[in-house]
């Protein structure tokens, strides 16, 4: 079944960040390590760390909203990692640093736990056109694996 974009939402807390209109996802990846020997015919692969992902979220620039883009250009000046940006797909489902576990899981739903992962922003940009509305942009790296919940 497809999921309709115009559902989605960015928050921070209980707090929409204002404007948002688009975000991009990435969970993370795995480093694969050459497990190959003298006599092997095929490649052999093995598993390594995993990687925590990125996220990018972009939107209309709202300087008023204090609760949402002003809280996340003040969580990149200060380094603050946060652990309640999500990103929903629905009214429902989203995507958040993962609360119990130290291991990616897109069905992870149970426990409240203590954080394992968080989001670190990592850039913003503020654009303007004189031919239409503010732009803000904003970069994210996940620390840690994320939840779909």
């Amino acid at each position: 079944m497809a999921v309709l974009g115009k559902d989605g939402k960015v928050t921070l807390g209980a707090n929409s960040i204002v404007g948002m209109g688009t975000w991009t996802l990435n969970p993370g990846s795995t480093d694969e390590h050459d497990g190959t020997a003298f006599g092997d015919d095929w490649e052999i692969t093995l598993f390594g760390i995993k990687r925590g992902g990125s996220v990018t979220f972009n939107g209309h620039y709202d300087p008023s909203d204090t609760t949402g883009q002003r809280a996340l250009e003040n969580a990149f000046v200060l380094e603050t990692e946060l652990t309640d940006l999500r990103f929903y797909v629905n009214g429902t489902n989203y995507w958040m640093a993962n609360q119990t576990a130290g291991y990616y899981s897109p069905s992870l739903t149970t426990g409240a736990g203590t954080p394992v992962s968080t989001i670190r922003i990592t850039n913003f940009n503020v654009g303007m056109d004189k031919n239409g509305l503010g732009t803000i942009n904003f970069e994210a790296k996940i620390i840690g694996s994320p939840a779909f919940v």
